[in-house]
């Protein structure tokens, strides 16, 4: 018997559901069996009426008890379902007494189509015949109705069972689909989340290198043409030239997912010496890197977190300071790497104005479980402090 809701979709069967074959059958063993029975009992136009209403079963499971429903208010082809097989049994225990052989199969598909109280009715209903085929006789009257009751007692028990198991069953199957749709949920919010986090990775590396090296060409190109001498003009266009040169690599190296270009060869504390040397090249402030404690390579993600945020407080040096000294300084500790940006430029309001590269910078440094400080005052310079954990 399929028994399934329309709308449930598809995996969400229940156990009896998924038993479909089997159930189909034994109902029609059953059936089979019970118009064997008959034909090797009786005779006459009795049998012909017992195995004509046996066999009209069969098309009646098929076209109307087969897509029938449990529901509460019992569904209308359920109910008419029920009713049928009344009569079609009435009819053929009315010309055979074998025929109630039938309700082998009868009696638990009442159970796993109707509530507990209208199932025993239908199965009472199935032995009322051969009771009334019984009424000119009273003792045997009285004792057909004895087994009767018995048989309505037993499938009443039995048949609760049956609705146990097939309410466990669609609340299973209930909290299975309820899951399945948290999952998918949770699924498309993890996707989105990863979406996000991928673009703001993406939004910062591209502002923290990038961005930071068009802004660098664009103040050298503008050197260059005011420069007084050609010479000067020609080192500040060679200048320019290599930072697009390593512009490019950062850019190749963002799409491969790789490492930094300054961190690919050489050490994160080299790295840092480079971009002290690079700024002093290209502004003339005097840039100074110093490096203390157990020199050692860590975490990937930690020494790119240490360069992004040396590149990001140099840019901002260039730009906004008017400093004319700046000293980096990175230190190795047994759990911790720690670096400072001092610069002694123009200094700033840190209540009141922190821009995107050092928001970006602090989520960066506390994505990496680390802490970032920045001291400044208006005239007093700039000191910013990073420390992560190694």
């Amino acid at each position: 018997m399929t028994l399934v809701h329309a709308e449930n979709p598809p995996g969400s069967e229940h156990a009896w559901q998924r038993a479909v074959i089997g159930a189909d059958a034994y109902y029609g063993l059953v059936l089979a069996a019970t118009t064997g029975v008959v034909l090797a009992t009786s005779g006459g136009g009795d049998r012909v009426l017992a195995v004509s209403a046996l066999a009209a079963m069969a098309p009646w499971y098929i076209g109307v008890g087969r897509p029938a429903v449990r529901g509460i208010p019992v569904p209308a082809r359920t109910r008419w379902y029920v009713l049928g097989l009344i009569v079609l049994l009435g009819v053929a225990q009315a010309a055979d007494q074998w025929s109630s052989l039938a309700l082998f199969a009868l009696c638990p598909m009442c159970f796993v189509l109707l509530p507990a109280w209208p199932a025993t009715g239908a199965v009472a209903a199935f032995n009322l015949v051969p009771v009334l085929k019984l009424a000119g006789d009273p003792g045997a009257a009285l004792r057909a109705a004895g087994v009767a009751a018995g048989l309505v007692t037993f499938a009443a028990t039995f048949g609760r069972w049956i609705i146990r198991i097939v309410e466990q069953s669609r609340e299973r199957a209930e909290l299975v689909a309820a899951l399945t749709a948290t999952q998918a949920e949770l699924a498309r919010a993890e996707h989105q989340a990863g979406v996000l986090a991928e673009r703001q990775r993406l939004a910062g590396e591209i502002h923290d290198t990038l961005a930071q090296g068009f802004t660098s060409i664009l103040m050298l190109l503008h050197a260059a043409d005011a420069a007084a001498t050609p010479q000067q003009a020609r080192t500040y266009l060679s200048q320019a030239a290599r930072t697009a040169s390593e512009n490019l690599a950062e850019a190749r190296g963002l799409i491969a997912t790789q490492q930094p270009a300054a961190l690919q060869e050489s050490s994160l504390a080299e790295a840092l010496g480079r971009l002290a040397g690079q700024l002093a090249e290209e502004t003339g402030i005097a840039a100074s890197c110093a490096v203390t404690g157990d020199v050692r390579w860590l975490p990937s993600a930690v020494e790119v977190t240490v360069l992004r945020c040396a590149q990001e407080a140099l840019a901002n040096v260039r730009r906004h300071s008017g400093a004319a000294t700046v000293a980096l300084g990175l230190e190795y500790r047994s759990g911790a790497i720690e670096l400072r940006v001092r610069d002694d430029g123009a200094g700033f309001d840190t209540a009141r104005q922190r821009g995107t590269g050092l928001a970006g910078m602090d989520q960066r440094v506390a994505k990496a479980g680390g802490s970032l400080q920045v001291n400044s005052a208006p005239g007093n310079g700039t000191t910013l402090t990073a420390e992560l954990p190694a």
